[in-house]
């Protein structure tokens, strides 16, 4: 689907309604989580809690990857509570990673054509989802299964910075939309020493499968300048990836 860049107002509706969504849906998740481990934590004893920061890699596959032929990069967190002293964790999950990027400079007007600019245009996918968790509860080198629900979030900005120091002068977000998505995984972590008294950092590696609902998104390469004008190549597909991710996870 191909939109002119006289139509930037219909697709900034779309995109201040996917944000909308977006931020909707991400507060009332995270509360739904608060209530969920703050309920688990007054009710359970010798529970174990897990914090993780990794570097994720998000691979497109099925119709995605037919579209999309670049991986994503970025960072991910986690947060979980243990439900007693069974081998059950509950937790949330987020992960942000940019999957193409095109950068140019021009004119900052054609009445000032020596003072000249960055355009930045970042294809981003922000992965939100609840996290049920079936793992060893003690041990070195403990595996672990999990079963993913939440959503995805597809969003194409564009940004105007200052050439000498990349100062950000103006930006716009040009598409994005929100999806339901679904998954499992599995993961391992390797215990790597102590932190405090209690509590351990350890090594932690996982992979997942996420089914996402159909989106509408732009990639690397879909927002065109022709002879002045702004053409964006407006993508429809599936949103089914596999995350591949390695990072240390603090427990207590």
């Amino acid at each position: 689907m191909k939109i002119p860049g006289t139509g930037i107002a219909s697709t900034r509706g779309r995109a201040v309604i996917g944000a909308r969504r977006f931020n909707i849906l991400f507060q009332a998740g995270f509360s739904v989580m608060f209530l969920l481990l703050s309920g688990a934590a007054s009710t359970a004893q010798a529970q174990e809690a897990q914090f993780g920061i990794d570097f994720t890699t998000v691979v497109p596959t099925g119709d995605f990857s037919k579209n999309v032929t670049n991986n994503g990069y970025g960072v991910g967190v986690q947060f979980f509570r243990s439900l007693g002293k069974k081998p059950i964790l509950l937790g949330v999950e987020a992960a942000f990673a940019t999957y193409g990027s095109d950068e140019h400079r021009e004119p900052i007007s054609e009445t000032i054509p020596e003072l000249r600019v960055k355009v930045r245009t970042n294809n981003n996918i922000t992965f939100t989802h609840f996290v049920l968790r079936a793992q060893i509860p003690k041990g070195n080198i403990r595996p672990y299964a999990d079963a993913l629900v939440g959503f995805k979030y597809l969003a194409t900005n564009t940004t105007i910075l200052n050439d000498a120091n990349d100062e950000e002068l103006a930006s716009t977000k040009n598409l994005s939309d929100l999806v339901f998505s679904y998954g499992f995984g599995g993961g391992v972590q390797v215990r790597l020493g102590r932190v405090g008294s209690t509590g351990d950092i350890a090594l932690d590696t996982k992979v997942r499968y996420l089914r996402g609902s159909r989106a509408d998104y732009l990639k690397e390469g879909s927002v065109r300048r022709e002879n002045g004008s702004v053409f964006f190549d407006v993508l429809n597909s599936r949103t089914d990836v596999v995350s591949l991710q390695i990072g240390v996870t603090f427990r207590w």
